[in-house]
């Protein structure tokens, strides 16, 4: 798992006058919303004495810790500790983690991270929410996996020929297009597979870490049929996800489809995620020797090369770490407050340290041809 990256936390729907409690990353963050109605994330461990604010209440725009009622504000800041009295000065070393966060295509998304924000990787973007001609529809899964197994799948073309029957595209070729084996576009990665034909044709890819899109497109030219898919997985730990799936189409857009279409949605990610489970080692491999990989894999090769590249800034948790101490010790993914300095109480979380010798990046070698 990752931290500098954008994750979906939660549907903008879930948020009502109440503290929201989320896992994210193998820690709790607590959502709410201030009183100008945007939602804040804070770290959800009370500098205090270690209570849950997310179990707490929305007081005066800031949330309320249930054991002591500290109170914090959306910038982390304790504005509030009773038994002081009224008008005490509040220690500046009472806060806790802020984290920034936005509201875009109904999904709240949390940067859990320390980067200032010129540094932060995007969101994926999605250019047809909100646009007419357009018909989207949300969708959220829980998966028992690991976070990179479950974006891989989603960059994998030819599984879907054997795993899926799309209205019968099954029996059909998802062969990778040479001239488009593998793009980069404003710092994501994407690959086109052919289907049979020229006239239909799947793109996939992904930005940062676990965002990714699927593009399926019948035919040519700009008002040709498609079906999009945009997945933002959660890792909500180093064993389970929360996939936030946003879908989008340019047919059959009256509303009563959405109820028709649900159902095939429904059972693909059903479909994928019994494969997905059953998978060895749970976790990828780190690199491509322990894995036969193909031309057509291209992307996920890609994919693999960003993650050590990622870990090599230092932004991998060391979950062994943290599982090691968890009993002692209340971590905090750092927020951008920490970099203006200060003494903070939670311990930042370990992350693993760059490694000069590290594995070789893969490259286009670490693919086998069919004769080799």
């Amino acid at each position: 798992m990752y931290i500098n990256f954008w994750y979906a936390a939660a549907r903008s729907e879930e948020l009502t006058d109440q503290p929201l409690k989320v896992r994210m990353l193998g820690q709790d963050f607590v959502l709410f919303r201030d009183a100008s109605g945007a939602v804040a994330c804070l770290a959800d461990t009370c500098v205090h004495r270690g209570a849950s604010l997310g179990n707490g209440k929305v007081r005066e725009g800031g949330v309320q810790c249930p054991y002591h009622g500290w109170r914090f504000d959306r910038d982390g800041r304790c504005t509030r500790i009773p038994s002081l009295g009224a008008g005490a000065r509040i220690p500046s070393r009472a806060r806790v983690d802020a984290y920034p966060v936005v509201e875009r295509y109904g999904l709240v998304f949390a940067f859990l991270g320390d980067l200032p924000e010129e540094e932060r990787p995007p969101i994926l973007e999605i250019p047809e929410w909100g646009r007419d001609g357009w018909r989207t529809m949300a969708y959220t899964y829980d998966w028992p996996v690991h976070f990179q197994r479950s974006v891989e799948n989603s960059l994998d073309a030819p599984h879907v020929d054997f795993v899926h029957d799309f209205g019968g595209m099954n029996n059909t070729t998802f062969k990778l297009e040479p001239e488009r084996s593998v793009v980069e576009e404003r710092g994501a990665w994407g690959a086109v597979h052919l289907i049979d034909t020229k006239a239909q044709h799947f793109e996939h890819g992904h930005c940062g870490v676990s965002h990714t899109w699927t593009w399926l497109f019948f035919g040519k030219g700009d008002n040709s049929p498609r079906f999009l898919f945009y997945t933002f997985i959660t890792p909500v730990d180093e064993t389970r996800v929360r996939r936030f799936l946003v879908h989008a189409r340019n047919v059959q857009l009256d509303a009563k489809v959405d109820d028709q279409l649900r159902p095939a949605n429904d059972l693909a990610e059903r479909e994928d995620r019994v494969v997905i489970e059953s998978l060895r080692p749970a976790e990828s491999p780190v690199d491509t020797r322990h894995e036969y990989l193909v031309a057509d894999d291209a992307i996920m090769v890609r994919y693999r090369e960003r993650l050590r590249e990622w870990e090599q800034r230092g932004w991998r948790i060391d979950s062994g770490e943290v599982e090691r101490h968890r009993k002692r010790v209340a971590f905090a993914i750092p927020g951008p407050g920490r970099r203006q300095g200060g003494s903070w109480v939670l311990d930042a979380i370990p992350l693993v340290a760059p490694d000069e010798r590290s594995l070789p990046a893969c490259s286009d070698s670490s693919l086998s041809s069919p004769s080799s």
